[in-house]
C-alpha cells in the first residue's frame, strides 16, 4: 500500500506536467496566431489606408440622392451613412438654397459636388485597392493625399481618362448627344491624362486645359488655358530598317508638343470605307494661330503615313529672309533705269554737233 500510493502520485504528477506543457504550448500558439493575423491586417491597412471599403456621405445640403447598384429607385442620401461602390449620386437644389454634398473615399480623400452635379463610382472586386470616379455632369472638386501612390485613383469619362491622381483637382464636365466637354485643372499635386491619339504624361499645379469632343468621337479640340504641359501625340506607325538584319520594323511614333495657353490641338478621325480602319489627321497651332505641325496616318498601316507636313519655324524664317532679300534686289534694279535714260540722251547732242559742222 505504501508503494502503490507514491506510484499513483507520481503518475498523476507526470500527467499534470504533460497537460501543463501542452497547455503552455497552446497558449503560445494562440499568442502567435493573433500576431500573424495582426501583421496581415497591418499590411492590408497600410495598403488601404487611403480609402474606405465603401464611400461615405459626410455632408448634405439641399436634395442629394443615391442610386445603388442593381436598384431602380433613388434614395435620399444621409449624413454619416456608407454606400456601395458603383452607386450614382446626383445633387439638385430648389433654387433658393444652393445644394451641396461631400462624399469621402477615405479619411483624407473627399469629393465636393454642387448643384446640378451627377457622378458615380466604379464597382471593384473584393480586395481591390483602386478607386475610380466616373464623371456624368457638373463640377467636381476632388481632394486626395499628396503621397497617394500611382494607380490608386483615376477619373473617367467616355472620351478621356485621368490616372495617378494626387493632391487637389477640379473637373467641369458636360455631355451632349454627340460628344462632351471637360475642363481639367490640377490645383496641387499631379495627374496623367490620356485619350484617343493623345496623352499628357504629367499635369502639375496650375495646369488647366479644355477638351471638346464632338461627332461621337470623330473630332477632338484640346486647348491650353493655364500653364505649360507636355503632350505626346500619335503619329501612327513608321517603318524603320534594322541595319543588322536589313529588315523593316514597324514602330509607333509620337510627336512631343508643348501646350501653352491659347495653343490648340485639333484631331480629325474618320472610318475608311475600305477596310474600316481609322484615318487620323492632326494639327497643332501656336498661341498666335499659326500652324506648327500637321500629321495624317491610318491606324496600323505604316505605308499610309504622311509624316511631318509643316516645315519647322527655322525653315520658315529662312524662307521669309530669302524673300525679303529678293525683294530688295528687285528694288535696286529698278533704281538703275534712270541712269540708262541719261545715256540715251548723249547721242542726240552728238548729232547736233555733226549738223553744225556740215553747215
Amino acid at each position: 500500500m505504501n508503494l502503490t500510493y507514491p506510484i499513483k502520485k507520481a503518475a498523476v504528477i507526470a500527467t499534470a506536467s504533460v497537460f501543463a506543457v501542452c497547455s503552455y504550448a497552446q497558449d503560445d500558439a494562440a499568442d502567435e496566431k493573433p500576431a500573424e493575423e495582426n501583421s496581415g491586417a497591418a499590411v492590408v491597412k497600410a495598403a488601404d489606408k487611403f480609402f474606405y471599403p465603401l464611400i461615405r456621405c459626410r455632408e448634405v445640403r439641399g436634395t442629394v440622392q443615391v442610386l445603388k447598384p442593381r436598384t431602380a429607385d433613388w434614395v435620399d442620401a444621409e449624413e454619416g451613412r456608407y454606400y456601395p461602390l458603383g452607386s450614382i449620386v446626383r445633387v439638385t437644389g430648389d433654387g433658393k438654397v444652393p445644394a451641396q454634398t461631400v462624399f469621402e473615399f477615405g479619411d483624407k480623400s473627399s469629393l465636393v459636388a454642387g448643384d446640378g452635379v451627377e457622378f458615380s463610382t466604379k464597382e471593384i472586386k473584393i480586395g481591390d485597392l483602386k478607386r475610380t470616379l466616373v464623371l456624368r455632369k457638373g463640377r467636381v472638386d476632388l481632394k486626395l493625399p499628396l503621397q497617394l501612390k500611382e494607380g490608386f485613383f483615376s477619373v473617367e469619362a467616355p472620351n478621356f481618362k485621368c490616372e495617378n491622381l494626387a493632391g487637389e483637382s477640379r473637373f467641369d464636365y458636360s455631355s451632349a448627344d454627340d460628344g462632351d466637354e471637360v475642363v481639367v485643372r490640377c490645383v496641387t499635386g499631379s495627374m496623367a491624362l490620356s485619350g484617343s491619339h493623345f496623352k499628357f504624361p504629367r499635369l502639375v499645379a496650375a495646369n488647366q486645359l479644355r477638351i471638346t469632343t464632338t461627332g461621337k468621337g470623330l473630332f477632338s479640340l484640346i486647348k491650353g488655358e493655364s500653364g505649360d504641359c507636355k503632350a505626346q501625340l500619335d503619329q501612327g506607325l513608321v517603318a524603320e530598317r534594322n541595319f543588322d538584319t536589313g529588315d523593316l520594323v514597324e514602330k509607333a511614333k509620337t510627336l512631343d508638343f508643348t501646350l501653352s495657353p491659347q495653343c490648340v490641338i485639333k484631331i480629325f478621325r474618320a472610318k475608311s470605307k475600305v477596310g474600316g480602319r481609322t484615318v487620323v489627321s492632326m494639327m497643332t497651332f501656336g498661341s498666335t494661330g499659326d500652324m506648327k505641325n500637321r500629321i495624317a496616318f491610318a491606324e496600323g498601316r505604316s505605308n499610309v503615313n504622311s509624316g511631318e507636313l509643316v516645315v519647322s519655324t527655322k525653315v520658315a524664317e529662312a524662307d521669309k529672309a530669302a524673300k525679303s532679300n529678293s525683294a530688295d534686289e528687285e528694288t535696286e534694279t529698278v533704281e538703275v533705269k534712270p541712269a540708262e535714260e541719261k545715256k540715251s540722251e548723249a547721242p542726240k547732242k552728238e548729232e547736233k554737233k555733226e549738223e553744225d559742222d556740215f553747215i
